[in-house]
């Protein structure tokens, strides 16, 4: 017999089996692009950040887990983490703010970059007669004949989907017939015959994003974003690789998760324009190596381990029926090339996006995420690699992280007598810091001596703390000011985090450089891609050392490039061939075997003590 567990705020109602956890409930909640709650550790027990308070409903009694990571007072309050409790009865649980995924800024614009249409779907109109005694010819006999008498076209296909789900006799005059190449791929009898749409997505580890594209004009006609749902299965592209390869049934769950999610967004964004997803005729889909194989479940055990290698990288391209994707009948599926384990199509769409390949002076092109992609193009010539950043930027893995919505902190300054200035996305009452706060705060306190060039915190300064693990901890909102009536705090493993990731990044940087013979002051421009690159404070990633120490004027903050690529790629065959083009010249740096590579990882631990690049600072933030 199921059991009810209701979600508060939300109102949302669902219904499990008995056995399984508050956490197995909220994720059919993100499978339909809803807020959920926060699970960076994938539901192993390990982050704390899944708490919920029970409401109403009897729950199994609190694990070894749970009473680690959560305070006695905080059980005795009826909160517990979503991942290990068990409803024993029918719940009412509230998730809190800090807990609460909400609408996070997914960031799906990108640069005005557009193609010129060279759309892979040809629309043709076809003239066809109702049966009659003397002439008894279906409707795909007369489109057969058509194609090849009026439209000049030799030995047409008909998909046989299509067979199945139209009828043999016309109910129309005429028809519009869709052929990928020599294919008819989707048959509209209903007129006005709209234009054909299709569908670019960009596969990220954390977000999904998706465009709805006119393949005739190649404008945009919706756009949207959900998180991944495969994060449900863990933050890191590692958890996730790991479930995968544990049995095989545990590869079909991540891969029909990102089946649903992508049906969801497909169905959110043909509503918008009053289409429906029968009706979108191509996918174009853009992902890092591990997301495509985990979503097409290709083996990927070897991702794991040395030499980290794609079972697949070239350009795929497959029916969508075929990936569980609710499109038209006979619409195609096309993957974009990858260039090597942790370089992957999202990067080649990436430098479509960006026209990096196009670049007449040395540039350097960055699309900083979970894992971040670097490429240097120069004299003619595209060298990438790829660093390990880690989630930090993304919020995750930081004590009080959370991703860019309602309420994160998203900017922080400090001024000379130590009062911490913030802004918060929305305006709203702070819960946590997001990736850019962090990387704000990091900087702030670096250039005012409070971080050491070792990164460690003055444990004299007036706003540290010790935490129960007795590690350092700076206050940036006390619990009077935040939303979540505790004081908000920058830690120290937050610092080293981010010290860490901007040591992989900065690490890349030089590497790519030294490789090309380059030293940094030739970079005529810097591209900074991807959702949290969006947003950051370039003055903050040059004060710290991840970004290169050039004038302002030389970085270009494009939004998600690969995104655009994608839509790119989408709207013109002549695109997809520069995209493969693109992937095969890629020379692929792998940082780990060069044998400079720890050394200048460790010199890149170090922080910069340097003035902050100056900026207009907004005129609203809030003190604390």
């Amino acid at each position: 017999m199921a059991l009810t567990v209701t979600f508060q705020p939300l109102g949302r109602r669902i219904d499990i089996e008995p056995g399984r956890t508050i956490l197995e409930a909220a994720q059919t909640l993100a499978v339909r692009g809803e807020a959920t709650v926060e699970a960076p550790c994938g539901g192993k027990g390990l982050c704390g950040r899944c708490r919920v308070r029970v409401i109403k409903g009897a729950l199994e009694p609190p694990g070894e887990s749970e009473q680690r990571l959560l305070e006695p007072r905080d059980l005795a309050d009826g909160y517990r983490l979503a991942c290990q409790a068990v409803p024993l009865s029918s719940v009412e649980i509230e998730i809190p703010p800090e807990s609460l995924t909400g609408r996070a800024d997914l960031q799906v614009e990108g640069s005005a970059e557009k193609a010129i249409p060279d759309p892979a779907v040809r629309r043709l109109i076809v003239d066809v007669q109702t049966a009659r005694l003397d002439r008894p010819r279906s409707v795909w006999q007369q489109v057969e004949q058509s194609l090849v008498d009026d439209h000049g076209l030799a030995d047409p296909l008909i998909d046989s989907e299509l067979v199945r789900h139209y009828p043999p006799e016309p109910d129309s005059n005429q028809v519009a017939v869709s052929l990928t190449g020599n294919e008819v791929t989707n048959i509209i009898s209903r007129q006005p015959f709209a234009p054909p749409v299709g569908l670019a997505v960009d596969l990220g580890t954390t977000k999904v994003a998706g465009y709805l594209v006119n393949l005739e004009t190649a404008d945009m006609l919706a756009a949207d974003g959900i998180m991944n749902p495969q994060i449900r299965y863990g933050d890191d592209v590692i958890s996730r690789l790991a479930r995968a390869v544990s049995s095989p049934e545990e590869a079909e769950r991540i891969s029909l998760t990102t089946r649903e999610g992508l049906n969801h967004l497909a169905a959110n964004l043909a509503s918008r324009i009053g289409y429906k997803t029968e009706d979108i005729e191509q996918v174009v889909i853009a992902g890092n190596t591990a997301m495509i194989h985990l979503f097409m479940q290709w083996p990927s055990a070897q991702l794991g381990r040395a030499p980290y290698m794609p079972a697949c990288a070239t350009a795929v391209q497959v029916k969508a029926r075929e990936l569980g994707l609710n499109f038209a009948p006979g619409a195609l599926a096309y993957i974009l090339p990858a260039v090597a384990g942790f370089v992957g199509g999202d990067h080649t769409a990436m430098i479509l996006g960006s026209r990096i390949h196009q670049s007449s002076s040395a540039t350097l092109g960055l699309d900083i995420g979970t894992n971040t992609e670097i490429v240097l193009a120069h004299e003619g010539g595209l060298v990438s690699c790829s660093c390990a950043s880690g989630p930090a930027f993304e919020g995750a893995h930081i004590h009080q992280g959370m991703r860019a919505m309602d309420g994160a902190v998203c900017r922080i300054s400090l001024d000379d007598d130590g009062t911490v200035e913030y802004e918060t996305v929305g305006r709203k009452a702070p819960l946590g810091l997001c990736g850019s706060g962090v990387l704000d705060a990091v900087a702030e306190l670096t250039e005012k001596g409070i971080i050491g060039v070792h990164g460690l915190l003055d444990r004299n300064h007036p706003r540290t703390t010790l935490g129960p693990d007795q590690g350092p901890r700076f206050l940036v909102v006390p619990a009077e000011s935040s939303g979540i009536d505790r004081d908000i705090v920058l830690t120290q493993k937050d610092i080293s985090s981010v010290q860490l990731a901007k040591a992989a990044i900065a690490s890349g940087i030089k590497l790519l450089l030294d490789a090309a013979h380059l030293t940094m002051d030739r970079i005529e421009k810097v591209v900074v891609a991807g959702a949290f690159g969006t947003h950051l404070r370039l003055e903050s990633a040059i004060a710290i050392g991840l970004l290169p120490d050039l004038p302002l004027s030389r970085f270009v903050q494009v939004g998600n490039a690969a995104g655009v690529g994608a839509c790119m790629a989408l709207a013109s065959l002549t695109e997809r061939r520069q995209a493969e083009h693109t992937a095969r010249r890629i020379a692929y740096l792998e940082l780990a075997s060069l044998p400079d590579f720890s050394r200048i990882f460790a010199q890149s631990l170090e922080f910069k003590r340097m003035n902050m690049p100056t900026s207009a600072s907004p005129s609203h933030l809030m003190r604390g």
